[in-house]
C-alpha cells in the first residue's frame, strides 16, 4: 500500500504493549481491530478466525445481551437487525433529570461484529459480548458525550474518531482523496483483500494506534471510553486465566487502550450498579439499511450499506477478491440504468458503456486495483447527467445511491424475544383481524355508534396514531380538535406494518409494556412539559379519543394548566375542548365528569378577563369573537349560572373608552340577542360610525362584521340596519370602497342563501332595481365603472362649453 502504514512511530507510541497488537496465531490472544460494518474486515476476520483457532470469541458490545446471540444467528432471522437498549433513570445514577435512555447496536451482512458470532455458531466456539452494560456506560458518560450526546437515534457502536481524526486529514491531505470514505475504500476495502490476516491486522493497528494518539486521555475518559475498556481488558484477562485461546473483536479504536491495560496487568473492576429488571433491558429488532446507512445520521455507518452487504455475500459465496468490485460495480451501474429508464430518463447502451469507460480509467488513475464506489458515482455523473448538474438532472445519482442504500429490511426468527409493545401491537391487530403483515395499505372502514368492536377498534388507531407509529392514518371521520365533521357516524383508517412501526414501539418500551400504558405515560409527558391550558384540553381530547381515562397524576397536570395560564385565548380554547368532550360523553361511551369542571374554570378566568378583551388588537379580533360566541353559546346551556356574569361582563366591554370596532359588534350583537330591546343601543353604535370620518367610517364595516357574527337576525327583524348598511357603502369612493370590501364580505358571510335573497329584495328597493338584478345581473368592475363616470363627466363638461371633438 505505497508505504502508507510503515510508520515507524507505531512501536514507540504503543510502547512495550505492541507486543500484545501482533498478529500471532500460536499465540493466546488475538485482537483483532475492525471498522463497524467494513465488508474486508468481516472478510479478514473469518480467514482469521481459520488460522487463529480460538477456543472463545469475545465481542465488543454490552454483555447484558448476550442472551440474544442465538436469536442474531438464528436461520429465520434476516439482517439487517440490531439489539436495542433502553434504561430509565428512575434512581437518578446518570443525572438529576432521571431522563429515560435508549439506543442501537446493528448487524448487517458486513459486520465483524455479527460475522465473529456467526463463525461461532458455525464452529461451535462459544461468542460472547464483554462490554459494560448499556446503563453502565451512561453512568459512567460525562453529559453530552459518547451515549450521551444530543440526537434523535443513538448507535451504541461509534466509529467518529477514525473518520474525523487528525491523522485521516493529514492522510488525505498527503493522498489527495476527497474524502475519508474514499481514502478507506482504496487502501482498505480494496486493496485490503489481497492482503493476509496478519498483514491486515498490522496495517488497521497502525491507523488506529495513530489515530487514538491524538485524542486527549480526558475526553476519553469523559465519553466512557475508558471505563468501557477497563471492563472489557477484566473479561479479557479472566478468559485468559481460565485457559482460553481468546479472540478479541473491538472497534479499532481500542486495540491500543486493551494492549496497555493487559501489558500492564492492573485490573479494577469498574463498579456495577443493581438496576431492577424493569428499569433496563434489550430487545432484538428488525432494522433497515437507510438507517445503517452513513448519509442518513448513522455515525457508525458506511456509505451505501446495501452494496458493501452485497461484496460480503459475494465473499462468502467463494467470488474472486481480485474481482469482486469491478463485478459488484457493473452491476450497480447496470442497475441504476435500469431504474433511469423506468423513470424516463433516456439512459442508453452507448451511456452505460461510457460510464464503465470512465470508471475503469479513474481507477486506473487513482491507482485503485478494483472500481469502487467511488469510480462509479463519477461514472454516472459523466455518462448518465445530461448538461448542467441540478436537481432535476442529477436524479440517475439519487437512484444509484438509493440502490447503494439498500431498501430492505430484517426479520427476527425468534418470536421469545419480541418486545412486548411489539407483542401487544400484534396481538391486538389480532383481535380486530387486520391484516397487518401484508405490505401494502390496508383500508378499514369503523362504524363508531354501531355496537361490536367499532369504537374499540376507533381507539385502537388512535392510540397507534398518538404513539407516531405511521401505522395508521386518519382518512375521513369527525375532528374533534377542529370541531369539524362531527356528525359522522364513520372513520375510514389506512394501515400498514412497516419496519418503521416496530421501530417506533420500541422506541415507546420506556413508556410502558402495552400499547395503553404506553399512551397513558406518554400523555402525562405532554402535560407536565406543556403547561398551557390549550396543550392541556387538547391532550384530554386525545385521551378521550384514545379512551384512557385521566388518572389522578395527569388531572392534577391539567388543574394546574388551567388554573395557572393566564393567556385568554390559550383558556378560550380550552373552554372550546372541553365543551365538546362534555357533549360528546355519552355518544362516545367515555363518561367523564371532569370536563364540566374544567369548563367552569374556564369560564371564571375569561369572564374576569373580558374587560382588558375590547381594545384587542385587530389581527386578534376574530379570535375574541370566536371565544365570546362559545361562552354565549354555552351560558345558555349546561353553563347558565354565568350568563348574567357574561351580561355584565359585556355591558362593561360595551361602555369601554377604546374599543376595536370587530369586537365591539360582537358585544352588541350578543346583548342584542339576550335583550332584543337594545337593538337601538347597536343602532346607535353604527350611526356613531356614519358620523365620524372617512378613517371612522371605514371602521363600521368592521362593526357590522362583528354583530352579523352574532346577531344577524338584527338584520331581518326590520329595515333600518339595511338603510344603515346602504349609507355606509354609498358614502365611500371607489378606493375607499374596496379597502372595506373584505370585511363587507365576511360581515354577509354568516346568512343563508335565504336570508340573503331577503336582503337583496329589500337593497334592491332602497335604488328602483329588481331583486332579480341584484342577484343575478352581471359584475361590472368597478375601477371600469370608476372610469367609465369620470370619462362621462369629462364629456359632459366639454360639451357644455360649447368644445368641438
Amino acid at each position: 500500500m505505497e508505504g502508507l502504514f510503515r510508520d515507524s512511530r507505531i512501536a514507540e507510541i504503543a510502547g512495550a504493549a505492541g507486543q500484545l497488537l501482533r498478529y500471532d496465531p500460536l499465540g493466546k490472544l488475538l485482537l483483532f481491530p475492525v471498522r463497524h460494518h467494513s465488508p474486508v474486515c468481516a472478510f479478514q476476520l473469518r480467514r482469521a478466525v481459520e488460522e487463529f483457532s480460538p477456543t472463545v470469541i469475545l465481542i465488543e458490545g454490552p454483555e447484558n445481551a448476550n442472551e440474544l446471540i442465538p436469536v442474531l444467528t438464528d436461520e429465520q432471522t434476516e439482517l439487517p437487525a440490531a439489539i436495542y437498549y433502553y434504561y430509565k433513570d428512575k434512581k437518578k445514577l446518570v443525572s438529576e433529570d432521571g431522563e429515560d435512555y435508549k439506543c442501537y447496536y446493528p448487524f448487517l451482512l458486513s459486520s465483524p461484529e455479527y460475522n465473529a458470532i456467526a463463525e461461532g455458531a458455525k464452529r461451535g466456539i462459544p461468542a460472547r459480548f464483554i462490554d459494560l452494560p448499556y446503563c453502565e456506560i451512561l453512568i459512567n458518560t460525562a453529559q453530552s458525550k459518547g451515549l450521551r450526546k444530543a440526537a434523535d437515534k443513538h448507535s451504541y457502536t461509534d466509529d467518529s474518531r477514525l473518520v474525523r481524526s487528525k491523522f485521516y486529514s493529514r492522510l488525505c491531505e498527503k493522498t489527495g482523496m476527497r474524502s475519508f470514505e474514499e481514502f478507506w475504500e482504496k487502501y482498505f476495502e480494496i486493496e485490503g483483500l489481497k492482503l493476509t490476516p496478519g498483514e491486515f491486522c498490522e496495517n488497521m493497528h497502525t491507523y488506529c494506534v495513530l489515530t487514538r494518539n491524538d485524542e486527549d486521555p480526558a475526553e476519553l475518559e469523559a465519553d466512557g471510553t475508558l471505563a468501557r475498556e477497563r471492563h472489557m481488558a477484566l473479561r479479557i484477562k479472566e478468559a485468559l486465566d481460565s485457559g482460553e485461546k481468546v479472540l478479541v473483536v473491538t472497534g479499532g479504536l481500542h486495540s491500543l487502550g486493551l494492549a496497555r491495560l493487559l501489558h500492564e496487568g492492573k485490573f479494577k473492576a469498574e463498579k456495577l450498579h443493581r438496576i431492577p429488571a424493569d428499569q433496563q433491558g434489550c430487545f432484538p429488532t428488525a432494522y433497515s439499511y437507510q438507517a445503517a446507512d452513513a448519509l442518513h445520521g448513522y455515525a457508525s455507518g458506511m456509505m451505501c450499506p446495501g452494496f458493501y452487504d452485497g461484496i460480503t455475500t459475494r465473499l462468502e459465496k467463494g467470488d474472486d477478491p481480485g474481482n469482486v468490485y469491478n463485478d459488484a460495480c457493473l452491476e450497480l451501474l447496470i442497475r441504476t440504468a435500469r431504474e433511469s429508464s423506468k423513470k424516463d430518463i433516456p439512459v442508453s447502451i452507448a451511456d452505460i458503456t461510457s460510464a464503465q469507460s470512465v470508471m475503469t480509467g479513474l481507477a486506473a488513475l487513482r491507482n485503485v486495483s478494483q472500481t469502487g464506489l467511488a469510480e462509479v458515482m463519477d461514472g454516472v455523473t459523466s455518462a448518465f447527467i445530461k448538461g448542467e448538474k441540478n436537481l432535476s438532472s442529477s436524479m440517475p445519482l439519487a437512484i444509484m445511491q438509493r440502490i447503494a442504500t439498500g431498501e430492505g429490511v430484517g426479520r427476527i426468527g425468534d418470536k421469545s424475544h419480541v418486545p412486548p409493545l411489539v407483542a401487544d401491537f400484534e396481538k391486538q391487530c389480532e383481535s380486530f383481524r387486520l391484516k397487518y403483515q401484508i405490505g401494502v395499505p390496508m383500508e378499514s372502514d369503523v362504524a363508531l355508534f354501531g355496537g361490536g368492536k367499532g369504537l374499540a377498534l376507533s381507539r385502537f388507531f388512535h392510540r397507534m396514531e398518538y404513539l407516531k407509529t405511521g401505522f395508521c392514518k386518519l382518512a375521513k371521520g369527525p375532528d374533534l380538535h377542529h370541531g369539524r365533521d362531527r356528525s359522522r357516524v364513520h372513520e375510514l383508517w389506512t394501515y400498514r406494518r412497516t419496519p418503521n412501526v416496530d421501530a417506533a414501539l420500541i422506541d415507546r418500551t420506556t413508556d410502558g409494556f402495552t400499547i395503553e400504558e404506553a399512551c397513558t405515560t406518554a400523555a402525562t409527558r405532554v402535560l407536565a412539559d406543556r403547561r398551557r391550558c390549550a396543550d392541556g384540553a387538547h391532550t384530554a381530547i386525545n385521551c378521550f379519543l384514545m379512551g384512557i381515562a385521566l388518572d389522578k397524576n395527569q388531572l392534577a397536570l391539567l388543574e394546574d394548566a388551567v388554573t395557572n395560564d393566564g393567556d385568554f385565548f390559550s383558556v378560550g380554547e380550552g373552554l372550546r375542548c372541553f365543551g365538546r368532550l362534555y357533549d360528546l360523553r355519552k355518544l362516545y361511551e367515555f363518561e367523564d365528569s371532569s370536563s364540566l369542571e374544567y369548563m367552569n374554570r374556564c369560564m371564571a378566568k375569561l369572564i374576569s378577563s373580558l374587560p382588558a378583551m375590547a381594545n384587542t388588537p385587530s389581527d386578534k379580533a376574530d379570535e375574541v369573537v370566536s371565544i365570546l360566541k362559545i361562552m354565549f353559546s354555552l351560558t345558555g346551556g349546561v353553563l347558565a349560572m354565568w350568563r348574567d356574569s357574561l351580561e355584565d361582563a359585556l355591558l362593561t366591554m360595551a361602555g369601554a373608552k377604546d374599543k376595536e370596532p370587530t369586537v365591539y359588534g360582537a358585544v352588541m350583537g350578543l346583548l342584542y340577542a339576550i335583550e332584543a330591546e337594545r337593538r337601538t343601543d347597536a343602532e346607535n353604535a353604527m350611526r356613531g360610525y356614519l358620523s365620524g370620518s372617512s378613517e371612522v367610517r371605514k371602521q363600521g364595516a368592521d362593526y357590522l362584521r362583528g354583530l352579523f357574527s352574532t346577531a344577524g337576525d338584527i338584520v331581518l327583524a326590520d329595515d333600518s340596519f339595511l338603510h344603515l348598511t346602504d349609507s355606509l357603502l354609498t358614502g365611500f369612493g371607489t378606493e375607499d370602497f374596496m379597502e372595506i370590501l373584505p370585511s363587507m364580505r365576511l360581515a354577509f358571510s354568516y346568512f343563508t342563501p335565504s336570508e340573503i335573497q331577503e336582503i337583496a329584495g329589500v337593497a334592491a328597493a332602497l335604488h328602483g332595481a329588481k331583486e332579480k338584478d341584484v342577484l343575478d345581473g352581471d359584475m361590472i368592475d368597478e375601477g371600469l365603472y370608476d372610469f367609465g363616470r369620470k370619462l362621462d363627466s369629462l364629456i359632459t363638461a366639454q360639451l357644455e362649453g360649447g368644445e368641438q371633438f
